[in-house]
């Protein structure tokens, strides 16, 4: 496919760019940096917790994901503690997802984030401290060498935190912005319970005293990051995201200093380092271009018959990439779009297959769930990508699919400069233009190629 600076650009008009942040908003407007625990600054650690309130009081969202069920968490809570008693003598920890190991190597699920990186510091004195949406990979079945449940940490942290009563100073500034947002949080016990989670961190890494720690989404484990930095431990962040130049959590008005930032970002390409952005917590120095290994394994090495086939029968391929976020409203645009053109086949990709009951929406014949195919397979065989605000939109460039944004409440614009992105906007009213199908991918490639060799030939500070 062109560039789409070679193809006619869709007419459509835009208008301004709708880019809101609310946590920008709370920075300039409320004295939020002035709030202490002890002497460590309250904002960074909670300001994750503030901005998921919004988003559940505006559109329902829920961060939550974990398995509730008390029995799985019990065999969950077992995994790997034969590693508690060689804890010592790990070097590095990787704060990893069970769900990201999508790649198979030696027959066994290798972790697209951090087995390249425990492969080139050592699988034997690598830790895998792992996060499980249901449940973990059986030990035989996974390529890392050491892996256990983070339940382990979660009941540490959980036993610091009930012995954790700290004063917080300037605690008003907190309630006004919690009063003026009309949330429901707790900011007293979220704060303690920050607190004595740093300092489980602080015990446990004082314990193994390892060299590093690699984690995903920071933002979500800002005690952690602060604990290893207490203890002089470098933290290295996978970028798992599209960041661009609006992302709550990656873009600060307020700048609290490197004690709650990682280290370094081993990001998808080089935009973020060479694209300045006002107010990003990563200097140029601290970004490591190296790549996504499964999304350049599906494109160079993933065939599937069954869905390059379905191009004979079907005009136009849609994939319909769903996050859990205003899922019906989408996908009574898509029932729509699909009753109206026979000829196109929309997959609908859930990010929870148990969110809601798909299947209803499958009683169309153009309208199907394929669960047992990724994200990225379905990508690579369609011709668009139709989202909110998923990752997705510059992940589908990868494969030359163009995205079309479902802009539901400025969702999309909130996130993504569509026009920068050579994507489109459709409207919910009017349905997919013509015109919204014109134009090709983006001319600036957002994934760096040669991901193994980027990882062998990066050293490490």
């Amino acid at each position: 496919m062109k560039d789409c600076k070679e193809k006619n650009e869709p007419s459509k008009k835009f208008g301004a760019i709708k880019q809101t942040n609310e946590l920008f908003d709370i920075e300039k407007n409320f004295d939020v940096g002035s709030a202490r625990i002890s002497r460590l600054s309250t904002w960074p650690l909670v300001r994750h917790t503030f901005y998921y309130q919004i988003l559940k009081k505006n559109i329902g969202f829920s961060s939550k994901f974990r398995t509730t069920s008390k029995v799985q968490l019990i065999k969950n809570g077992l995994y790997g503690v034969r590693n508690l008693l060689r804890i010592k003598k790990f070097d590095y920890l990787f704060f990893n997802n069970a769900d990201k190991r999508n790649l198979v190597v030696d027959k066994k699920k290798y972790d697209v984030f951090f087995d390249a990186w425990a492969d080139k510091l050592g699988q034997d004195r690598s830790l895998f401290i792992e996060w499980a949406i249901e449940k973990h990979w059986k030990s035989s079945e996974v390529y890392s060498k050491h892996v256990i449940s983070d339940l382990f940490v979660k009941f540490g942290s959980f036993l610091f935190t009930l012995f954790t009563r700290k004063q917080i100073s300037a605690f008003e500034a907190l309630e006004k912005v919690k009063q003026e947002y009309q949330l429901e949080i707790d900011i007293k016990k979220e704060v303690n319970s920050m607190y004595g989670k740093i300092r489980f961190y602080r015990f446990l890494l004082r314990l193994i005293r390892p060299k590093a720690i690699f984690l995903i989404s920071s933002f979500t484990k800002m005690d952690l990051v602060v604990a290893a930095h207490l203890e002089n431990v470098k933290v290295y962040e996978a970028q798992h995201g599209y960041i661009g130049d609006n992302h709550q959590f990656y873009l600060s008005y307020l700048n609290f200093g490197s004690l709650y930032y990682p280290d370094f970002l081993i990001a998808f390409g080089n935009q973020e380092k060479n694209v300045p952005v006002d107010h990003f917590i990563f200097k140029q120095q601290q970004i490591i271009p190296v790549g996504s290994l499964y999304l350049e394994h599906v494109k160079s090495n993933i065939k599937n018959k069954y869905l390059a086939e379905l191009k004979e029968s079907y005009t136009k391929i849609f994939c319909v990439t769903l996050q859990t976020v205003e899922e019906t409203h989408l996908l009574d645009f898509i029932m729509k779009e699909a009753l109206k053109n026979k000829e196109w086949l929309f997959i609908l990709k859930p990010r929870n297959f148990n969110h809601l009951d798909y299947s209803k929406y499958t009683q169309v014949k153009n309208v199907v769930l394929f669960p047992e195919y990724s994200v990225y397979e379905i990508l690579k065989y369609s011709d668009y990508n139709i989202t909110i605000y998923s990752t997705t939109a510059v992940e589908a460039e990868m494969f030359g699919v163009k995205t079309l944004f479902y802009n539901i409440g400025g969702l999309s614009e909130k996130y993504f400069n569509v026009r920068k992105m050579c994507a489109s906007i459709v409207d919910a009213e009017i349905g997919i233009e013509k015109e919204a199908l014109m134009g090709g991918h983006s001319f600036v490639p957002y994934f760096k190629l040669g991901y193994h060799e980027n990882v062998k030939n990066t050293e490490l500070s």
